[in-house]
């Protein structure tokens, strides 16, 4: 199911005037949550306003955070099966980088999975 306009602006509206400059990522990222478009995208787009607020506008961002986080997930596959999933959690890493380095690291040194190619990818959790 598609989310709301409402929703999606009430979660974006509030970063305009602290984050004017990236305007267009605001917008890209509105268009990728209305459409429910690539998982990977929504989160390079978080991540380019996350890292252009800094401090400043973290109150503004804390609805974003918690909407992602509630709506997104790291699937973990592997030999075309579906081995876990990882929650997304935004907020702790400085960057994009960051973040899939600490995820990457979490399934290669938290788990013993066994097969040689192990690959993880975001997508939105599945309707309850």
């Amino acid at each position: 199911m598609q989310p709301a306009a409402h929703e999606i602006d009430g979660l974006l509206l509030p970063l305009a005037p602290v984050l004017a400059k990236e305007a267009d990522a605001i917008l890209d990222l509105r268009e990728l949550l209305m459409s429910k478009g690539h998982p990977g995208k929504c989160v390079r787009c978080f991540f380019q306003l996350f890292t252009a607020a800094g401090s400043v506008a973290m109150p503004q961002m804390a609805p974003l955070i918690a909407w992602l986080e509630a709506n997104l997930e790291i699937a973990v596959r592997a030999d075309g099966r579906m081995l876990e999933s990882l929650p997304v959690k935004l907020g702790e890493d400085e960057d994009l980088e960051a973040f899939c380095i600490r995820s990457i690291e979490k399934v290669r040194f938290d788990r013993g999975f066994t097969a040689r190619r192990v690959n993880l990818a975001f997508r939105y959790k599945a309707a309850a």
